[in-house]
């Protein structure tokens, strides 16, 4: 059963014909199809970010507009609309376009629009540019059909945003799309519906600078939750799956569920609605594990870059307040960093303030996956400081483990401890102690040593050994954040663990001096919110022949 549960889950699948035949779980959003079409526009977009159901939309839109009735049975639509038309079809993904230069842009492009000619048994006029040939293949396609045709661009600004950090083919690639999407408002009278979506709105992209009539569904309280899951969507369709994870991990339904809740949900586009993320959350279910699996997948180079800025990242810690005129577009000779990390899903709404007839947005981190992925890259940053301070003293904190002066190692510790960011002063206790954990192997990294983690032996496990060719140190690291228990205690323990196991059994005849290092981390609480750690050491050197 469990098996068969699993099987249901559509991870990995974006093409709603496929997953409807598999039998895999839908959730159910063709009402926001019904929406669009009542309204009565013929242009919309959507920016969502990455791996958010975005290409899903656009699949479902076009077995829709394909009249594929029987595909859409059990949902919303299915009873509630009649006019099961078929329409002329062009679907384009720009994530499958190369993008690496203009010149590979355009032939490319051209390359789409021949495709889609053959496929349709359309002939396109010879030597002319792709910009005529895609104004060809709209009327064409109406004209043979006899009917209008739908336009269906998934991920419209990837050529754009893949080339970020090289603004000159970054804004010739702009260039290129924007003529490219020209057509769609020159074709106008042939089209029946045109839905976009991409990452970011981008200011000097036609679809924005000159479509009059075009419905933008980001912000539109109505769509908030047309991609991603709601809280009921959740527990209506993935109960089962839910039970199955908290059975493994020996949680209760709500538990698991509150775990959930805390590792994917946040994600708004109104400020009241909430959704979680897909990908992650469907991951998890499937894998049965809280992991970070959205952020994990591959981050863009420009959020990459963003988070270099440390200082602009360390803010986001704390809630941002943004005008509607800054979240809804971004200019990308000018790009506003908060704006780009709020269309990408680093951020998100939490709520709308409305004050002296301005709109502004509080925006804040969505939940504890993305804060993680925040952490753990700012961690890196902040570790690379520490590489350079650690080079900087190298000689004179080797020669102290060398000759057994442990206090200087500890004050040192202690010094790169209290440095410890605030954003990185996490409360979870496995978190902090990681952190700490990390400072302290960088710092025996970078005094030359190779290094082995929770090295297992006969006698038990040694927290770490580390070797250059003269030396190996073998260190039994204590932790605590009991503030009832003695750090000397701790430090006690961790030598007379080492002497008892005798640790130090493999390289006691050999060629090398052999240093025990007992080391004892204690967070002490200084008040009610703040913790300092106070560290502790004892060095016993060990010769050859001994």
């Amino acid at each position: 059963m469990e098996e068969d549960i699993s099987n249901r889950l559509s991870l990995g699948l974006a093409e709603f014909s496929g997953l409807i035949e598999q039998n895999k779980i839908y959730v159910d959003k063709t009402r926001f199809i019904k929406n669009m079409m009542d309204r009565g526009r013929k242009y919309y977009f959507l920016s969502r970010p990455r791996r958010f159901g975005k290409t899903l939309m656009v699949s479902t839109l076009e077995s829709f507009f394909q009249g594929k009735k029987e595909l859409f049975k059990n949902t919303y639509i299915y009873d509630n609309w009649s006019n099961w038309d078929k329409y002329p079809v062009i679907r384009i993904s720009m994530k499958k376009v190369s993008n690496e230069s203009p010149e590979i842009l355009k032939k490319d492009l051209l390359g789409l629009i021949k495709i889609i000619a053959e496929k349709n048994n359309i002939e396109l006029s010879d030597n002319v540019s792709y910009i005529v040939k895609f104004g060809q293949l709209i009327e064409k396609l109406s004209e043979n059909n006899k009917n209008n045709v739908v336009v269906l661009i998934d991920e419209y600004d990837a050529p754009i945003l893949k080339n970020l950090s090289n603004l000159e083919i970054s804004n010739k690639n702009r260039e290129i799309l924007q003529e490219f999407y020209n057509v769609l408002k020159e074709s106008e009278k042939y089209l029946k519906f045109v839905f976009i979506t991409g990452l970011s709105k981008f200011t000097k992209v036609s679809v924005f600078s000159t479509f009059n009539n075009l419905s933008e569904l980001t912000l539109d309280e109505n769509y908030s939750n047309i991609c991603g899951i709601t809280h009921e969507e959740l527990k209506n369709h993935y109960k089962d799956h839910i039970q199955v994870m908290a059975n493994k991990n020996n949680y209760s339904y709500q538990e698991t569920l509150d775990k959930i809740n805390k590792f994917y949900d946040g994600y708004s586009w109104d400020g009241k609605n909430r959704v979680f993320n897909p990908y992650s959350t469907l991951s998890a279910l499937s894998q049965k594990e809280f992991q970070s699996f959205w952020f994990s997948t591959g981050t863009p180079r420009f959020i990459a870059e963003i988070f270099k800025k440390r200082k602009i990242a360390e803010d986001y810690f704390k809630p941002t307040i943004l005008k509607a005129t800054d979240l809804d577009a971004i200019d990308i000779d000018n790009i506003n960093e908060t704006t780009l990390l709020f269309q990408a899903g680093y951020l998100t709404i939490e709520k709308k303030i409305f004050e002296n007839n301005i709109m502004e947005y509080c925006l804040r981190i969505p939940n504890f996956e993305v804060e993680q992925a925040y952490r753990d890259n700012l961690l890196k940053i902040y570790l690379k400081e520490v590489e350079d301070d650690i080079i900087d003293s190298y000689g004179e904190l080797w020669d102290d483990i060398k000759s057994g002066d442990c206090k200087s190692l500890a004050d040192y510790l202690m010094i790169q401890f209290g440095e410890i960011p605030y954003y990185l002063n996490i409360t979870n206790k496995r978190d902090r102690w990681k952190v700490k954990q990390t400072i302290f192997l960088t710092l025996l990294k970078h005094l030359g040593f190779k290094i082995r983690g929770e090295v297992v032996i006969s006698q038990g496990r040694i927290d770490a050994v580390f070797k250059d060719k003269k030396h190996v140190v073998i260190t039994e690291i204590k932790y605590t954040q009991d503030q009832k228990k003695s750090i000397d205690d701790l430090l006690n323990r961790a030598l007379n663990q080492i002497h008892e196991k005798q640790y130090y059994r493999l390289y006691k005849n050999k060629k090398y001096i052999v240093i025990l290092l007992a080391l004892a981390f204690k967070d002490v609480k200084i008040n009610k919110k703040d913790t300092l750690t106070d560290v502790k050491c004892k060095i016993e050197i060990l010769s050859p022949k001994n």
